[in-house]
């Protein structure tokens, strides 16, 4: 029995892959080639507990699966009728839909103040003359900063309504409205209210009456606390077991938190998204069309979703993560066909996305091949004006998490006539070939632009959710990482030597009370630095674990590690007195007050530093 059992699939095996690309309509059995051979499999190579996929085309579900463990514990198995996932930003999709049907019914619309909307609160008018809209939210370009620290909960804690939360939580503003996108949780979460505000509901009410009922999507959610929806338990892989994060939930259900739907509902989802009815062809259109590019030669963001294209084709898409979970909504109109795909581990740390980028490959790849990849026509040029290190304008400008901004920046440097190279945009690093003034292509068929305007460099990729911003010399990664370097060296040269210098010379000269002070200042400032540094990299040791830690702020280390620059800045400022004290009444010889000195002054420089990022100032009470 197994062994004709493996022949059929064999054979199914080989006709999938050898059948002409006319014939690439979507089937059961090509589905099931393609997602049953290589979702098991990764699961289990990613640690991975269990997955879901389902395929529709013309508005029908011709596949759906589940693989693995929907609980270690109880080991029971992912049913995609009936195992709930948190879909977490796909929501944000949902929340786009709502939106855009109250402006078909004229109720809301897209270019107005939202100020005019607001009853309890106000937007600051923080760029005169450029309010925030409703668009600007939809396309994440309202350029609000974003916040990550603690933005999970538990699932029993009690949240604050939408509004309250809006208002405890407001973000700077710091970008103007419409210039670049800067993906916003807080900017959908004020878009759900003003779906609130419109339709006189709670958003929660909202969905369920106009768009899950009418779908027939009876296991899904957005309310706030989660129904008992049978839900998955979402894990982490800390490296020898799986974990359950202490957070998955939070208080913006417009931006996913919270939102819950079995991969079957996900199913009426995509299909309603691909063939009218339930939904407007116009209201589609505008959910799916680029409504704002930052160039206009890359993919663009639509109202909730963005673009790419892959083998050809232009997909449609909205991803969603937790610390617990990943989901995938991919729509292709040009075959009428959509996919969905649920993960219930490996989120933050990237393995669910490498099982997804997997999967939606070999499933394009049934639909339509990837062409060759021409050799890209070289336009020359002087191109060191683009040279430099780069940020991510997603970040949190106000709180340590700042701190993002020296793992994620890119370096761009001039690599000959018309070519440049880059660390930082995916692995190791890629030569880009300009073919166009400011667009330059990889071997690959990637693209980055740039753009220059009011003094600004700006970086954009083929991923039209992110945007980086060149930073002068003094403010970039790469002269903050510099500075750091050099000064824990010194640091760590204090911390050893220092001890030894003292044994070795124990008895030899009688030292006043000042300076034997100043000596335990200085090296105790420089260890607390050296065990920031440390309580840091073991952090990031572990990715996902670091990431769950910010997110949810549960965890001593890191509440410890932030500690550790105060305490250094307490030593500091006494060993900088003391430098002034040391030559004034001749402390030690020459040589050793100018070693005090030097350390001194690293210990100034690396807080410095780290306090460009919020990281000195108790910032474990945020």
């Amino acid at each position: 029995m197994f062994r004709i059992g493996a022949i059929a699939a064999l054979l199914t095996l080989i006709a999938v892959v050898a059948a002409p690309p006319a014939r690439a309509a979507v089937t059961p059995a090509s589905a099931a080639a393609i997602f049953d051979e290589l979702i098991p499999r990764s699961l289990v190579a990613h640690n991975i507990p269990g997955a879901a996929v389902v395929v529709v085309e013309g508005g029908e579900t011709v596949f759906s699966a589940g693989y693995g463990v929907s609980s270690v514990d109880t080991q029971a198995k992912v049913d995609p009728e009936r195992t709930g996932f948190l879909i977490n930003s796909v929501g944000k999709s949902i929340a786009a839909t709502a939106a855009m049907q109250l402006v078909e019914q004229g109720r809301l619309a897209l270019d107005a103040d939202v100020n005019t909307y607001l009853k309890s609160f106000q937007i600051p008018e923080t760029f005169p003359g450029r309010p925030v809209t409703l668009s600007s939210l939809l396309t994440h370009t309202a350029g609000f900063e974003d916040r990550v620290y603690r933005m999970f909960t538990p699932r029993d804690e009690k949240l604050p309504s939408l509004a309250e939360h809006l208002v405890n939580e407001m973000p700077t503003r710091v970008r103007p409205p419409g210039e670049h996108t800067i993906y916003s949780n807080y900017g959908f979460a004020l878009a759900g209210h003003l779906i609130e505000l419109a339709s006189g509901q709670p958003y929660a009410d909202y969905v369920r009456q106009h768009i899950f009922e009418p779908l027939g999507m009876k296991n899904s959610s957005v309310a706030q606390p989660t129904p008992d929806v049978p839900l998955a338990t979402g894990y982490r892989w800390d490296g020898s077991k799986q974990v359950v994060p202490p957070a998955n939930f939070g208080p913006e259900p417009p931006a996913g938190d919270g939102n819950v739907a079995t991969p079957a509902d996900m199913g009426r989802y995509l299909s309603a998204n691909l063939v009218p009815g339930t939904f407007s062809r116009p209201l589609l259109d505008q959910l799916h069309g680029a409504r704002f590019r930052n160039d206009p030669r890359l993919p663009g963001m639509g109202f909730g979703f963005s673009e790419r294209l892959m083998n050809g084709l232009r997909l449609v898409e909205k991803t969603g993560d937790s610390p617990g979970f990943l989901s995938v909504l991919e729509l292709i109109p040009e075959k009428n066909t959509g996919v969905y795909l649920a993960f219930n581990g490996g989120a933050f740390s990237g393995d669910a996305a490498a099982v997804t980028a997997e999967a939606l490959k070999g499933f394009l790849d049934r639909l339509q091949p990837a062409a060759p990849v021409p050799a890209p026509k070289v336009l020359a040029g002087d191109v060191s004006r683009f040279e430099g290190s780069y940020n991510d304008t997603r970040l949190d400008y106000d709180s340590f998490t700042k701190v993002r901004a020296l793992a994620g920046g890119v370096s761009v440097t001039a690599d000959g006539d018309g070519v440049v190279t880059t660390s930082g945009l995916g692995e190791g690093s890629r030569r880009w070939t300009q073919t166009e003034p400011g667009l330059f292509t990889d071997e690959t068929g990637a693209r980055i632009a740039f753009r220059e305007t009011d003094g600004k460099t700006l970086l954009f990729t083929d991923e039209p959710n992110t945007s980086y911003e060149r930073m002068p010399w003094l403010e970039s990664t790469t002269t903050h990482l510099l500075i750091l370097g050099i000064a824990l060296v010194l640091l760590l040269g204090a911390v050893v030597w220092w001890p030894i210098r003292a044994l070795v010379r124990r008895g030899r000269e009688r030292q006043p009370k000042g300076a034997r002070f100043a000596l335990l200042a200085a090296w105790s400032a420089a260890l607390a630095l050296i065990l920031f540094v440390a309580g840091f990299a073991l952090l990031m040791s572990d990715f996902s674990g670091a990431a769950v830690a910010l997110t949810s702020g549960h965890s001593p280390l890191l509440s410890t590690t932030l500690l550790m620059p105060d305490i250094a800045l307490a030593l500091t400022v006494a060993a900088v007195v003391c430098v002034v004290l040391a030559w004034v009444r001749t402390w030690w010889n020459t040589s050793t007050r100018i070693t005090y000195t030097v350390v001194s002054v690293a210990l100034a420089a690396f807080l410095g530093v780290i306090a460009s990022y919020h990281l000195v100032g108790m910032p474990y009470l945020a």
